[in-house]
């Protein structure tokens, strides 16, 4: 971007702002006046160019180029409403001017009004439809409005001008980025930081697309890069943290959550990541604190009420109402508080909101005078304060020593509520037992759900286990599979189950009181990290739970056991990150033991 029209200096350091040296005495011509306020303005002696302008634009109101430069000089010292005036004044005499099509476009974007700078860019390019700035720019502008296609498409021809805008090289990694396409992304990113290896937010940004990737060391890398680059921004670090809370170095990434929020106190996500990395500790006094700022993030999609948040004072006779939030699975797990909560209230009125295909299943066990249970889609009944479900361990201040975990807190309906009751029962009758022996029954769960967004997706994707090594990993005589797994493509997967008799009964569920009635039929289960896993543990039933490297917080860190699930639930954790290999050989090792009745130790 030439100066005079580009990103400019920070020229708050500069000495000779507010003019002196050099200043004018007597009336120059104005191409003159014009030509020595550029000089001041390259110079760094704004204030000078500033005067120099003014005086042109006193005499002569209708020199566009004049108009032009102002509203540059102004952009440039911080006054983009100033800037806004002289460059539509100069366009308005001058409407091919180029330049001013630019920062035009790049005030909109500072002042948020995202339809004005796209309108901008597309006004400037109907006269320079090649010009690579401008195409940047209407590229990042269709970006901050979501337009991922059109932005892409816009991207990409920015980036094959002669020479290719720097940030446009940059933002088309961003948008291939969230568009999931990361090798390519990754690309871009490169080329920019080739044309401007000190841009710190470069570095941050193919950090950030290299964590997508796993590649955790690299990203690491790039970040302490570009902390020095970026003195005075949080963001760095608290990426850093999450990178090396992802190699359970917890420690070392609370220290950089500590770093960030020293530079901005006010940054949820970080306050967030905080939480969890104590959390996963034990650290539970501070944990459950910081983990309330997951309610101020940037995109959180919680509701808002006029009612008030309760913040854990007595409630007497006033109505309740606690929202389920994030996963089935922390549904399952913190309904555990809704007894606690009507002992320590016995004249409140409870409503707890969840999911749909959770809703019969906690009716059944929940549902009271004082407590009601009802859907998502359900209209609100009246209430006076509000809560979400998460919060509720931090309102009733519990520690590692108090968590509520009388198990089971959730029970197998009555036999033949569930049409998947009675169908197992009549495959299971049908089968050959060899020697009369009746073999045990062991529910499957292999793969979380997956999720749109490049990121949840990401860390689905670490939780899932490859279905055929899971398969063919734990092939023993004498037990019989039975798939709990819901959402997968049986159309891949069918012959693939069929050739390891397992029996699939997940596509049948329902709801969750028809994989309730599923998992009272089995021995055990063995699930990766998902609502089934806490499902049985909340009905008692022997559970082994396959977590990844670094593990969600609620596992702790390197436990065989979990609090929340005593004395049913068992976790077996990968040694390395991806390492399902030696997870499986351990479950494989311990179902020997546990086919033979030996009991299993930790």
């Amino acid at each position: 971007m030439p100066r005079g029209f580009g990103l400019g200096k920070n020229v708050g350091k500069s000495k000779n702002q507010s003019g002196g040296q050099g200043s004018p005495s007597a009336p120059i011509p104005p191409a003159d006046a014009l030509a020595l306020a550029r000089q001041y303005q390259e110079s760094g002696q704004l204030g000078a160019a500033l005067r120099l302008c003014q005086q042109v634009i006193r005499a002569h109101p209708d020199r566009f180029e004049a108009q032009a430069l102002l509203g540059s000089l102004y952009l440039e010292i911080g006054d983009p409403r100033q800037a806004l005036t002289h460059l539509q004044l100069a366009l308005h005499g001058c409407g091919d001017w180029i330049p001013a099509w630019r920062e035009l476009g790049k005030i909109w974007m500072m002042l948020g009004n995202l339809e004005e700078a796209v309108r901008a860019y597309e006004q400037g390019l109907a006269v320079a439809p090649q010009d690579g700035e401008l195409l940047s720019g209407l590229g990042s502008g269709l970006l901050a409005q979501g337009n991922l296609p059109q932005a892409i498409a816009v991207l990409e021809r920015a980036v094959e001008t002669q020479p290719p805008p720097v940030y446009a090289l940059a933002s088309l990694g961003n948008a291939l980025l969230l568009n999931g396409q990361l090798p390519q992304a990754e690309t871009y990113f490169r080329q920019a930081l080739a044309l401007k290896p000190a841009e710190g937010r470069i570095l941050v940004n193919l950090s950030h697309c290299l964590h997508l990737q796993d590649r955790l060391e690299e990203a690491a890398d790039y970040l302490k890069q570009a902390i020095p680059l970026l003195p005075g921004d949080p963001q760095p670090h608290n990426n850093l943290g999450t990178v090396l809370q992802e190699q359970n170095q917890l420690q070392a990434a609370i220290e950089c959550y500590r770093h960030s929020l020293r530079l901005a106190p006010n940054l949820a996500e970080t306050h967030w990541n905080l939480g969890t990395a104590l959390l996963t500790l034990g650290h539970y006094a501070e944990g459950w604190q910081e983990y309330e700022w997951r309610l101020r993030q940037r995109g959180a999609n919680y509701p808002t009420f006029a009612q008030p948040l309760w913040r854990g004072s007595p409630l007497g006779q006033r109505t309740l109402l606690i929202h389920a939030e994030q996963g089935l699975g922390d549904t399952i797990q913190f309904v555990r508080y809704l007894p606690l909560l009507a002992q320590a209230h016995p004249e409140a009125q409870i409503r707890l909101r969840c999911q749909k295909s959770l809703v019969e299943l906690l009716k059944s066990h929940f549902q009271s005078r004082h407590l009601q249970v009802f859907s998502e889609q359900d209209p609100l009944p009246p209430f006076d304060c509000h809560v979400p479900l998460l919060s509720l361990p931090q309102r009733l201040g519990t520690t590692l020593e108090t968590i509520p975990n009388r198990i089971p807190y959730l029970f197998n309906l009555s036999p033949g509520i569930s049409p998947v009751t009675s169908w197992m029962e009549e495959w299971i009758e049908g089968l050959p037992e060899p020697s009369q022996q009746i073999f045990p029954k062991v529910g499957l769960v292999w793969a979380s759900g997956r999720r749109a967004d490049p990121e949840l997706n990401r860390i689905q994707r670490l939780k899932s286990c490859p279905v055929e090594q899971m398969l063919s990993q734990l092939q023993l005589p004498g037990i019989r599979w039975v798939s709990l797994q819901v959402g997968e493509d049986l159309g891949k997967i069918g012959s693939l189950l069929e050739q390891h008799r397992v029996l699939e009964v997940g596509s049948r569920f329902r709801s969750f009181v028809d994989t309730a009635a599923a998992v009272a039929q089995l021995d055990l289960v063995i699930s990766v990290d998902t609502a089934v896993a806490h499902l049985a543990g909340a009905m008692g039933k022997p559970v082994w739970v396959l977590l990844p490297f670094a593990a969600d917080w609620r596992w702790l860190l390197e436990r065989p056991d979990s609090p929340w699930y005593p004395n049913v639930m068992r976790l077996f954790r990968q040694a390395a990150p991806g390492d399902w290999t030696g997870v499986l050989e351990q479950v494989r090792v311990s179902l020997r033991s546990w086919l033979e009745g030996i009991p299993v130790t930790e």
